[in-house]
């Protein structure tokens, strides 16, 4: 045992010193959050200076595989921005009449950088593989950034909210796309190859429309009829921790695919979102719209089932998701962030 090392992993109890930097750590992440989303609705700003300071290249009170931890988890907190702030707070209805605007905000936002990379291109003797890579930095969006300032400012509801995101998703698509030619075109011997430039476009398209008709012909009908006859199902069908499973399984389940099969963990993220937000919605339908097959009882047992609390995306969130991950998982992605400014 004594020449194993590895053969477990020894517990040791941090120091105070280790202690009270963490806790300065997440202690400043939120304090400073709140204070700058008050005066300026950007707290992020903050965060990411406290990585600058925490981590490299400020003081370096966190070594670079603490670093790398703070890394991991802080993408787990991107992931749930994503599907809580860009696809559960996003109405299905209003995705759908501004799906064209959206289109054009982000080919818009992805084609002016690129255009004005050529255009510029003489200036610093650039050639045009340069010019392109150069563009598609410059278009890429930050999801993270646009849906925390969405939130903050209170209009990721609205009509501007919903074309940003929607945009913003789109352009997280066509980003895997760029990746991939400019890939291409950094080999020595540059030659396309055509499965990994369109295999995200088509992977992400397979992904929203199988999403889309399963939805429409299949889980919806089914979901309508459950909560219509909600009284007859087993009770912990309808309890807050059977909606928690089925939603968590579902977000892991789809990121995990999409993930897989070529296609960002992100897009699928919001698409669960939209899903989750899109069952809500027939929730509120069935207690605005009570159904009866004609008889009184019949009418009084659905009305007396819809009336019954139905633990939605929503509540679902905020109960077991809201508080770790919007005080640790999020502050954590801003903090790792930084290092693109750095």
């Amino acid at each position: 045992m004594a020449g194993n090392t590895d053969a477990a992993f020894a517990y040791d109890e941090p120091s105070i010193t280790t202690l009270l930097s963490w806790t300065a750590f997440l202690l400043a992440l939120n304090l400073i959050n709140v204070a700058l989303d008050k005066l300026i609705y950007c707290g992020l700003i903050g965060q990411l200076f406290i990585g600058i300071l925490w981590g490299t290249p400020g003081a370096k009170w966190f070594d670079h595989e603490t670093e790398a931890v703070i890394q991991k988890l802080g993408y787990l907190g991107l992931i749930m921005l994503v599907y809580e702030a860009g696809g559960l707070s996003t109405s299905m209805k209003s995705v759908k009449a501004n799906l064209l605007l959206s289109i054009c905000v982000a080919l818009t936002g992805i084609g002016a950088p690129i255009g004005l990379s050529f255009i510029l291109k003489e200036l610093v003797s650039a050639s045009s593989v340069q010019a392109f890579a150069a563009g598609a930095a410059l278009s890429s969006t930050s999801l993270g950034t646009t849906f925390t300032i969405l939130c903050s400012t209170e209009l990721i509801a609205t009509h501007l909210g919903t074309v940003a995101t929607t945009a913003a998703m789109l352009d997280d698509v066509i980003g895997l796309v760029m990746i991939q030619v400019i890939s291409n075109l950094g080999v020595a011997d540059a030659s396309f190859s055509p499965t990994t430039v369109v295999r995200p476009v088509f992977v992400s398209l397979g992904f929203a429309l199988g999403i889309l008709l399963g939805c429409t012909f299949c889980l919806g009908p089914i979901f309508k009829k459950a909560l219509v006859a909600k009284h007859r199902a087993p009770d912990f069908v309808a309890t807050m921790q059977f909606a928690f499973l089925v939603q968590t399984v579902s977000l892991v389940g789809i990121v995990a695919g999409a993930s897989y099969a070529g296609t960002s963990s992100l897009f699928a993220a919001y698409l669960v979102g939209v899903i989750v937000s899109w069952f809500d919605g027939l929730v509120v339908e069935s207690k605005e719209t009570p159904v009866s097959d004609g008889t009184q009882s019949e009418a009084r047992i659905s009305q007396s089932s819809q009336d019954k609390e139905t633990p939605t995306g929503t509540k679902v969130y905020e109960k077991y998701y809201k508080e770790p991950v919007g005080r640790i998982l999020i502050p954590l992605f801003f903090v790792s962030f930084r290092a693109l400014y750095t």
